[in-house]
This record gives structure tokens, C-alpha cells and sequence, in this order.
């Protein structure tokens, strides 16, 4: 802006009292409005950039806020959306109000008009106002704050600190699953954090699976983005819809699932490799380890009459005949409905190259009879498929049972848990030799 542009004046009130040139309302420290807009991305990171050295007031330094004062008869409103697109290029997108607060100091006396906006385009900046610029979480821009406050702007820091960090402690856990930590961001965003180290590899690879499966598929999908990468962290926008219930899917639920499921497993096997999911191959040896820790820690805890069907089951499930990129657990809390319908598949942390009948097996064997039914013809399962199926639901229990074993021979009050887990697989068993 040129000096001379006239600003409008306000008193203490927030009426408009009157005007003056800008280098006036500077020179004298006149009382005006600003407005102040935090530009936030899809994920909600946080536009942070750096002021030129020309700037008539805190050159040089680093805000997160874009803006500037508002002319006289201007509407604030009206002003902000100018000054956001000059300064960073963004427009056509709606400014968030959220409320004027005061600033004040030996250089500036203002009226903060606060906005905040969601912006998914390039960042285009206007080279007299701005040098610099970068994206940054919520959490990295807090402890930016806290490490180096003299490096922001102080009126930018004052206006906005208690809402960016009562946006960084807006955390609600959600249900936890063994390998990762999840939690609901400012009830918009699901953030995910590797458990273990080689969990890390995992979110990773789910990143970059489902940004390439997500157009192809006939039902919703996250779209992870990484935000940190020193631990792991993983964000996708929630996605909205309950866990179904098994016992009131219909058969239209089950056309739908069955076009899911074709579309998936029809997925060229290059694209799972570049995303790097776990191969054929890793699934060999994977499931040739797992079988024999089951030998080891599930089967001898059984009763004596189940042991013989047991190994039946471990040795049908030991080998597969054909492999096609599955989501890898399909069950009732990962498949989401919205309006009595089904809409959803979340939780894709284990993707990976393997028998369909895994991505079945709950599909065919614990829902409604017309959703099965509708499964089997719409994914075209034949005899063999479907048998298969049967013996990956009646394999699901052993997992529990050997988590279970494993935290009882640590924890003496574990082996409540573990009795109930191995009740679990014997039931599963008499269910599947019943079949």
C-alpha cells in the first residue's frame, strides 16, 4: 500500500471516529482496524511467513497471520479479503470471523478483525509484503513460539496465541488399535502415531497406497497426508459415519461391498509394489511365522478334543492359491454407514498382498444372510473362495489368543483374558467344524 492511502480511525469502542493518511495514523500512533487472517491448508497446518525489510512496521520478521489496515469507509470484512489474496494470493474462499480484539504498543495501536480461512491452492506472494513463506503444523508453529518468540511479529503473537494453542491442545482420543495411537484433532482431522518403530513403515506405505487407490474406489477412503516425520505422523480428514451393524446390512449394502471388493482386489499388483505394500512373497513369510508362533503359544492351551482341529485349520490356511492386494481387515468397525448406508472403508494399516478369502472372511461368515449372498455373487466367490473364507474367520480369534498369552505370562491378572481368548478360538473351531 502507498503511504498516503487513507485509514479509517476508531475509538475505543470500535466506532469509526474519523480518518487519516497512513503515514499520519503511523507518525502518531493513531488508533485503527486490521485485519488479521491465519490461512490454514486442508490439514490444518498453518501458513508462516516472512515480512520484507521494507515494511513500515516489524520488518524482517516472521508472522502467520496475513492482513493490513483497513480504509477508511471500507468494510473489515471486504478489506481482509483483498489483503489475503494480495498478500498470499488466496481467493474465492470463504473468511471464518472470528471476533476483534485490541493491540496495542509504541508502534502500533489497532483493532485485530480476526479471520480464519482453509486454503488448498498455491501460495502466490506479493513481493513488497512478503519474502518467505512455509506450511507448518500447529505444534510446530507452538513450539516456535515458545523457542523463539522474538523472531514473530509481537501483535500477531498477542492477537492469536490463545486460539492456535487452544487449537493445539484440541486432542480427543479415539478407540486405539494395537499398532497405532489415534486421536480426533479440533473434531475434524484423524491423526495417527506409529506405536513401534516399525509401525512407522506401515502408516507410510498407507499414505502412499491410498493416495492412488482413493479415485478408483466406488466407497469413501482417508487420504492420509504426512505431517511430521520425526516421529511419524500421520493425518487424514475424518471421515464421517458409524461403525455398521452386522446384523442390519442388506443386500444393497452387500452390492455395494462387492463392488468395493472387485475394484480393490482388481488392483494392478505394480501399483501396490510402488506404494510399497507387503509383497506375495513378505506374505509367505509372514503368515509362515505367524502359523507356527499359533503352534507354539495358541495350540497347546487348547482342550485336548480341539487340538487335532486346530492343526486342521493351521495347516488349510498355511498355503493359498492365488494373491491380490486386500485391505486386510475388513470388519464391522471398518466399514462405515451414513444414512442407513454403507459409504466407508477406513483403517487400511494392513494392506497388503494376500488371499482374498482374507477380505472375506467376515463378509461371508458374521453378517446378514442377503448381505452374504449378495457378496458371493457380486465378487463372483466360488466353492473353494468361499471355504477359504470360512477358514481365515475361524483363524481371526487366534491373534487375541496369542496377544493374550503373551501379556499373561507377564502380568499374573492377564489370565482372565487369556481363558476368555482361548474360549474364543474353541468356539470358532466347533463353529467351523461344524461347517
Amino acid at each position: 500500500m502507498a503511504d498516503d492511502e487513507v485509514v479509517a480511525l476508531y475509538d475505543a469502542a470500535g466506532a469509526v471516529v474519523g480518518s487519516a493518511p497512513r503515514s499520519v495514523m503511523r507518525s502518531r500512533n493513531l488508533r485503527h482496524a486490521a485485519s488479521s487472517v491465519v490461512v490454514r491448508d486442508p490439514m490444518g497446518r498453518i501458513y508462516v511467513h516472512r515480512r520484507t525489510p521494507t515494511k513500515d512496521v516489524y520488518p524482517g520478521l516472521l508472522d502467520f497471520a496475513a492482513g493490513g489496515v483497513v480504509l477508511a469507509g471500507e468494510d473489515p470484512a471486504v478489506g481482509a479479503v483483498r489483503e489475503v489474496e494480495e498478500e498470499l494470493g488466496v481467493h474465492g474462499v470463504p473468511l471464518e470471523p472470528l471476533g476483534v480484539t485490541h493491540y496495542a504498543d509504541e508502534r502500533t495501536d489497532y483493532l485485530a478483525v480476526r479471520f480464519v480461512t482453509t486454503w488448498d491452492g498455491a501460495i502466490r506472494w506479493q513481493p513488497e509484503e512478503v519474502s518467505w513463506g512455509e506450511w507448518v503444523t500447529v505444534e510446530e508453529l507452538v513450539r516456535r513460539l515458545d523457542e523463539q518468540p522474538s523472531a514473530f511479529v509481537p501483535d500477531s503473537v498477542a492477537v492469536w496465541s490463545e486460539t492456535i494453542r487452544s487449537w493445539r491442545l484440541d486432542r480427543v482420543p479415539l478407540q486405539q488399535g494395537w499398532d497405532s495411537v489415534t486421536t480426533l484433532v479440533e473434531g475434524r482431522w484423524v491423526d495417527r502415531v506409529a506405536r513401534r518403530p516399525d509401525g512407522e513403515r506401515a502408516l507410510l506405505t498407507e499414505v502412499a497406497l491410498l493416495a492412488r487407490l482413493a479415485d478408483s474406489l466406488p466407497l469413501e477412503v482417508p487420504r492420509p497426508t504426512v505431517m511430521e516425520r520425526h516421529p511419524v505422523r500421520v493425518r487424514h480428514t475424518r471421515v464421517d459415519g458409524a461403525a455398521v451393524d452386522p446384523l442390519a446390512l442388506t443386500a444393497e449394502d452387500g452390492w455395494v461391498f462387492a463392488s468395493f471388493l472387485s475394484a480393490l482386489h482388481a488392483t494392478p499388483l505394480r501399483v501396490a509394489a510402488e506404494a510399497g505394500c507387503p509383497t506375495a512373497d513378505d506374505d509367505e513369510r509372514v503368515r509362515a511365522a505367524q502359523l507356527s508362533r499359533f503352534r507354539q503359544v495358541v495350540l497347546p492351551r487348547l482342550p485336548d478334543s480341539m487340538v487335532p482341529v486346530g492343526e486342521q485349520l493351521l495347516r488349510r490356511v498355511g498355503t493359498v492359491s492365488w494373491q491380490v492386494l486386500c485391505h486386510g481387515d475388513l470388519v464391522a468397525e471398518h466399514l462405515l454407514a451414513r444414512d442407513g448406508r454403507v459409504h466407508a472403508v477406513i483403517d487400511w494399516g494392513d494392506a497388503r498382498v494376500t488371499d482374498p478369502a482374507l477380505d472375506l472372511a467376515w463378509a461371508l461368515n458374521a453378517t446378514t444372510p442377503g448381505f452374504a449372498r449378495a457378496v458371493v455373487e457380486g465378487v463372483d466367490v466360488d466353492a473353494e473362495l468361499g471355504a477359504r473364507s470360512r477358514d481365515r474367520w475361524a483363524l481371526a480369534p487366534w491373534y487375541e489368543a496369542e496377544r493374550a498369552a503373551g501379556d499373561a505370562a507377564h502380568d499374573a491378572s492377564g489370565t482372565a483374558v487369556l481363558d476368555a481368548a482361548l474360549d474364543a478360538v474353541a468356539d470358532r473351531l466347533t463353529w467351523w467344524r461344524a461347517g
